[in-house]
């Protein structure tokens, strides 16, 4: 008798605080909707929109179902015992309040992440622990409304616990008819099997999935189905992999190689060349930070400078706009560029102290150059002080190094490290000071949320258009420190650039830069910028004398991407020396080239732009602009290029990994 009391209270008392967490994630979801959204992209979608939010309760069930699982286990044990189960119910409340502090604040934390990186919680995630805590840390209370959200979900949390203790004097009072004993176990035995297909999300053989969550060909419905914490787990699931190498035969990766790059390896040459190799000239490759053309194309020289003294250069030398970045996060894009490696937690993995023969330098080491990375922040940083050095690098470079040669640097450093100028004035004296050959990787800092330009830099006019304000969204009151940093960002490469080109070094220096990832905390969906969106610039500067000794071709509108960038470098710099690169092609070749870019979301080629999760959908570019698409798709002819150049990436680097 006193089991049955006990367990019809538990059952309802477990059931109405389930349906009111369930009730939460579905508010969660509603509100993200109408942030996300773009109602013009919902035409003919209103099946998609119910399946989202179909298969968006189940995944909430199966959340809450998960999180007030002790409180009906417990329950059920102790339901025998009066006063151990009197005292148990009393922690409910506190045990709620724990639980909807954490569905409401990590749902609103979950928004942000999609502000900032335009998907829900992905591996990215995982950044908080592998980057700069203290400076992600920093970035966030800066970017987002930490406190407003943090008394958010604390109003919640007190509200359901007060609800909880109203609800438990309540069901204090509660009286039940007399049941048989058989019926209460059986009622039990379908109450707990009720619990567990709630638990999975469903009724059949396999539980609810992330692949359920794929509702919708508009990818912010996507986005909005799973709730934070099923996002979260997918996030840690793809983190463990990261670190898991699996072998490889050498006859799937050559017939990978075969099918993607028409040959069976990936070593190439380059011509011979009297000049270059009388005349090894020094190579300088800037990587920018947040330097994307989803900003880039607002420039304009009068109203909104975004080049500052790189114009200069845009102007005069070779610039390539139809390009993209490998990645969307930094690290990512610097071991794709450097190692073809499509893991980014290579440097601080099972992995880290695996040589790899691949790495983009070798071929300058074995030219006889010294090879050197500058960072303006802390080298530290993802394991790079001891990664890079057994990856080819001579020296690693950081803000430690910027600051004991140039002691004003100390002064403006700021979240991420030292500005962009004291970081291209090191490479500028090592350059200088140098008596061979040097090859020097940049990596710059500044152009990153939160975004402060030095303050004593005088930034030319910028200006926030409506377009800009749009894509910012919930950012938008950051729209003018954005510009202004990324002027500040491009003056600083431009004042090295013409700094260089003035002195000696102007004849004997080569120097490329692009940026690292697109501008994030822009969305990513606008159809007519689909070719756009993850793009990045590279802009090149190579010396005269070079240029009269080199065949070349340049073509503004050729397509390429991260991987190209070294190959083109290795063709005005070094002679008849082999290199290795998947599929990279010198874009200024006289002798054309695939025109094709690759990013790990995105693809461009020459008739248009597309998902590669989505890749039957092709936006062509528009006629009458360079960057822009066509906001309606058609069919992609050739869908499978994205997909088998990943598979490649990760055949060939788990084949250097682990032989079998």
């Amino acid at each position: 008798m006193i089991f049955s009391h006990n367990y019809r209270s538990l059952s309802r008392i477990t059931l109405i605080h389930i349906l009111s967490g369930v009730l939460l994630l579905f508010l969660a979801r509603a509100l993200f909707f109408i942030q996300a959204v773009e109602v013009s992209q919902l035409t003919g979608l209103s099946s998609d929109v119910w399946r989202a939010f179909f298969v968006g309760a189940r995944f909430d069930l199966k959340i809450v179902a998960i999180a007030f699982a002790p409180i009906f286990l417990f329950g059920l044990f102790t339901a025998s015992f009066s006063k151990i189960f009197s005292r148990f119910i009393r922690v409910i409340p506190a045990y709620s309040g724990v639980i909807f502090f954490l569905l409401a604040g990590v749902s609103i934390a979950n928004y942000y992440y999609y502000v900032t990186y335009g998907s829900y919680f992905d591996v990215f995630v995982f950044g908080l622990v592998d980057d700069d805590t203290k400076a992600v840390l920093s970035n966030a209370w800066a970017d987002f409304p930490i406190l407003r959200s943090f008394f958010t979900a604390l109003c919640i949390a007190i509200s359901a616990y007060i609800s909880s203790r109203y609800l438990l004097k309540t069901s204090s009072k509660w009286q039940f008819s007399s049941r048989h004993w058989a019926i209460t176990t059986v009622s039990v035995i379908v109450a707990i099997a009720v619990y567990v297909v709630a638990a999975r999300g469903s009724v059949g053989s396999l539980p609810l999935k992330r692949y359920h969550a794929n509702v919708s060909q508009y990818k912010v419905l996507n986005i909005v189905t799973p709730n934070a914490f099923m996002a979260l787990d997918w996030a840690k699931s793809d983190y463990k992999k990261q670190s898991k190498f699996e072998p490889i035969s050498d006859e799937a990766v050559e017939a990978q190689m075969v099918k993607v790059l028409g040959q069976p390896t990936p070593v190439y040459q380059t011509p011979k060349n009297d000049y270059l190799a009388d005349n090894p000239p020094h190579v300088v490759m800037a990587l920018m930070e947040g330097m994307g053309n989803n900003i880039l194309i607002e420039d304009d020289k009068e109203t909104n400078d975004l080049l500052g003294s790189l114009r200069e250069g845009f102007e005069s030398d070779f610039v390539f706009k139809r390009f993209m970045a490998g990645t969307s996060a930094t690290i990512d894009s610097i071991v794709m560029m450097l190692f073809h490696s499509d893991i980014p937690t290579i440097s601080h993995s099972s992995a880290q102290k695996k040589v790899l023969p691949s790495s983009a330098v070798l071929p300058y080491k074995e030219a006889g150059y010294d090879v050197v990375f500058i960072y303006g922040g802390n080298s530290m940083w993802r394991n790079l002080s001891n990664y890079l050095p057994r990856q080819g690098f001579d020296k690693v470079y950081d803000e430690n190094s910027i600051k004991k040669a140039f002691p004003d640097a100390e002064e403006d450093a700021d979240t991420w490290g030292v500005p962009d100028e004291y970081t291209f004035k090191f490479a500028r004296k090592l350059l200088d000071e140098s008596n061979k050959p040097l090859m020097v990787y940049i990596m710059t800092v500044t152009n990153h949320s939160p975004f402060r330009a030095p303050d004593y830099y005088q930034a030319q006019p910028v200006k926030v258009s409506e377009r800009l304000n749009t894509l910012l969204g919930p950012m938008q009151d950051q729209g003018e420190d954005l510009l202004k940093v990324y002027q500040y960002s491009s003056d600083s490469l431009g004042a090295f650039v013409k700094g260089i080109k003035a002195s000696v070094l102007g004849d004997k220096t080569v120097i490329a830069a692009s940026g690292d990832h697109r501008m994030r905390y822009l969305t990513t969906d606008s159809k007519d910028e689909f070719g756009l969106t993850f793009g990045v610039p590279l802009y090149m500067y190579v010396p005269d004398s070079i240029l009269k000794n080199t065949e070349y071709s340049f073509d503004r509108t050729r397509i390429g991407s991260h991987r190209d960038i070294f190959p083109t470098l290795y063709s005005f710099s070094l002679s008849d020396q082999s290199y290795i690169s998947l599929g990279g092609e010198n874009l200024l070749s006289a002798k054309g080239i695939s025109n094709i870019g690759y990013n790990n979301s995105r693809t461009i080629k020459e008739s248009g732009a597309y998902s590669n999760a989505n890749p039957e959908q092709l936006y062509s570019w528009d006629e009458h602009s360079e960057l822009l698409s066509n906001p309606q798709s058609e069919l992609n002819e050739e869908p499978e290029w994205g997909s088998e150049y990943r598979k490649l990436q990760n055949y060939y680097l788990r084949s250097q990994i682990i032989k079998q």
